[in-house]
């Protein structure tokens, strides 16, 4: 997964976001290919706001003008499209509240997963504090409400962690998962390690 920060002018912005199609265009060099899964950390000039944003690249401009500059369109994962609007809301100078929300980071790691009955080795995306983002390997992955146990070592003895879905992509092919971490326990405290040894050696979304 590649990652993109920038910011933006509100005028950028708006006239790169297409609500209608999910999708958005950074004014951004990037090494990104069509079809890569990208993350993007996002910030406007002249003001206190920046969202990550996830997807995947539509296209991309290595070589632009004035018109129509270099940089890569990205179709929006469902769950990014809402941080998409609140984006576009504070460039139109919409009155708009936020809160900060405790900082993620990119992280691909192979994360077992008990589900149903079952368990299967998933990978991670992002993780924070408070839960993590994953992709599920097969079909029939868990809908939102859905609760796992998640195990990030080998071994019977290593520590399980229990999760709750939040959110699904919705998209077959990608089959993304958000995960709201119950961090209880003897789990919960590997989970607590994991996220600080995390923020040591990688990079931040938010």
């Amino acid at each position: 997964m590649n990652s993109i920060s920038l910011n933006m002018e509100p005028h950028q912005f708006l006239a790169g976001w297409r609500q209608d199609a999910g999708a958005l265009f950074l004014p951004a060099l990037s090494e990104s290919r069509v079809g890569e899964q990208v993350v993007a950390r996002i910030g406007l000039f002249g003001q206190p706001v920046r969202a990550t944003v996830y997807g995947k690249v539509a296209m991309v401009r290595r070589i632009g003008r004035p018109s129509l500059p270099p940089g890569v369109e990205i179709h929006l994962d469902r769950a990014s499209v809402p941080a998409a609007r609140f984006l576009a809301a504070v460039a139109s100078g919409e009155p708009v509240t936020f809160k900060v929300r405790a900082p993620r980071y990119t992280m691909e790691r192979a994360v077992i997963v008990a589900a149903r009955g079952t368990q299967v080795e998933a990978r991670t995306l992002t993780l924070s504090e408070g839960g993590c983002s994953i992709v599920w390997p097969g079909d029939d992955p868990p809908t939102p409400g859905e609760l796992l146990a998640l195990r990030f070592a080998n071994g019977f003895l290593s520590p399980s962690t229990d999760a709750v879905v939040c959110w699904a992509s919705g998209d077959p092919l990608e089959k993304n998962l958000g995960l709201r971490i119950v961090a209880e326990g003897r789990g919960g405290r590997a989970w607590r390690t994991l996220v600080e040894e995390t923020s040591r050696g990688h990079v931040r979304t938010v």
